[in-house]
């Protein structure tokens, strides 16, 4: 249909609720309509291209959280491991706790001193260890968990074994009858290493126990009874003063440990 000016347009007709009534006509015209279409077009497009971005963004925002979760999980890994690293660092450069006395239930025949009167030898010399008087055969364990360093005689010593333990502590056993152990081997605590005899310079069956730290003797006894000591936030430390009195007695006293 053409309205007037020649325009196409479209005739919509109206038809009331009642038949009385006359009709009306209302002429719509084809720019209104294409105008309207056009609208209509744009605010789908419009509302296309805003479901397409929400969607893009919501992607994209998983993919950055599962990438952010990622990262906090490989992080908490480092943390872990770094907090593993440095436990184990700080175990190894700690002394042992807890140790216990090489042999059960000795006696101590003669002490740790910077002098003492050497009975085969007769002279006076540096006693950098502890004698432990026990039956030739009587079991040697190991005081605290470590490696072994080396097993063999030595002169004056004897049949030996040293081994290496955490902080930079070493402990060293002479005058055995025989080594269970060898060189490398890791024992714990408690472990048996070896039986106490009477090779290198030696007047009867006993057991020469020496603790190093760093290389320096120290008393063993005191040292051994320092770890021992109530557990506290810190590692045991090597006590103030680790020398006895200088001994110059020729036969000395056999002393029970208090532990």
């Amino acid at each position: 249909m053409v309205i007037g000016g020649g325009t196409p347009a479209w005739t919509v007709i109206v038809v009331p609720p009642t038949p009385s009534a006359a009709p009306k006509r209302l002429g719509v015209k084809m720019r209104t309509i294409r105008m309207l279409v056009m609208y209509v077009a744009t605010a789908a497009a419009c509302l296309v291209i805003w479901e397409t971005g929400r969607s893009e963004a919501a992607a994209l925002a998983a993919e950055r959280l599962s990438e952010a979760r990622i990262e906090i999980l490989a992080l908490r890994d480092t943390m872990q491991t770094l907090r593993t690293a440095s436990m184990a660092e700080r175990i190894r450069n700690s002394p042992p706790v807890d140790m216990i006395m090489p042999v059960s239930g000795a006696a101590v025949s003669s002490r740790f001193s910077h002098s003492r009167f050497h009975p085969i030898l007769q002279i006076f010399r540096a006693h950098e260890g502890v004698d432990l008087s026990a039956p030739a055969g009587t079991p040697i364990v190991a005081p605290a968990a470590g490696t072994v360093k080396s097993v063999g005689r030595r002169f004056g010593y004897g049949l030996t074994i040293e081994l290496v333990h955490t902080g930079g502590i070493a402990t060293r056993y002479a005058h055995l009858r025989s080594a269970n152990v060898k060189p490398g081997q890791q024992v714990e605590a408690g472990a048996l290493i070896g039986a106490v005899g009477s090779s290198g310079l030696a007047t009867a069956p006993h057991l020469h126990f020496e603790v190093l730290v760093k290389g320096t003797p120290v008393d063993p006894i005191k040292f051994v009874a320092a770890t021992r000591q109530p557990a506290t936030s810190t590692p045991p430390t090597v006590p103030a003063s680790v020398a006895a009195p200088v001994q110059t007695q020729g036969t000395p006293v056999a002393h029970q440990l208090p532990f």
